[in-house]
């Protein structure tokens, strides 16, 4: 299913594993990046991509993923044997950019690895960038904008509050806990 995400990213800076979970591989300056060279970075990568994969990622090589080679047999990208895979990008846009800070929104297809992409914005502007917070806005027809907070789900299941989530008022369907866990350890419900 095609996904659209907002990514947080940091210029400068290259990691292990493309994003703050590994350590810092390379420190640049990116004082002289401008607004419009980063434009013009991300929208060249709109359309098909060829995508690297992050070697700790979970695609599978010999039914392993990738990020077991990579911790444990402390195996390299080429060792590994990651093949770049054909992604598509439908839309960039940059949402903030402040010194090495930037927000941009992504709309790709399946299969499409965030980190590769902010790892080819760094590669392009010569400056490496690493992503530092990651956000799914949608999956399919499925928006973060349709959803309900925690505190609706009790609402409607405590006190059978209705919500009005855009299209439809939600009332029935959940059912509280203190409900459910009896029936789950009542013999009936044993299989």
């Amino acid at each position: 299913m095609d996904k659209e995400y907002k990514a947080c990213l940091r210029l400068g800076i290259s990691t292990s594993t493309w994003d703050t979970e590994g350590y810092v591989t390379e420190r640049r300056d990116c004082s002289g990046i401008k607004k419009a060279d980063l434009h013009n970075v991300v929208m060249g990568m709109v359309g098909d991509f060829d995508q690297e994969p992050p070697i700790y990622s979970a695609k599978k090589i010999k039914g392993k993923p990738a990020y077991y080679y990579a911790r444990n047999k402390k195996m390299s990208a080429e060792e590994i044997g990651l093949k770049h895979s054909m992604v598509k990008i439908y839309s960039i846009s940059i949402e903030s950019f402040f010194e090495e800070e930037v927000i941009v929104k992504i709309a790709c297809s399946s299969g499409t690895y965030i980190r590769s992409i902010v790892f080819e914005i760094g590669k392009k502007l010569c400056c490496g960038a690493t992503l530092t917070g990651l956000e799914r806005i949608s999956i399919g027809r499925f928006n973060l904008k349709d959803s309900l907070s925690l505190s609706d789900i009790e609402d409607i299941a405590l006190n059978s509050k209705c919500i009005d989530s855009g299209t439809k008022n939600i009332c029935r369907g959940i059912i509280p806990a203190t409900k459910v866990l009896p029936l789950l350890l009542s013999q009936d419900f044993r299989c």
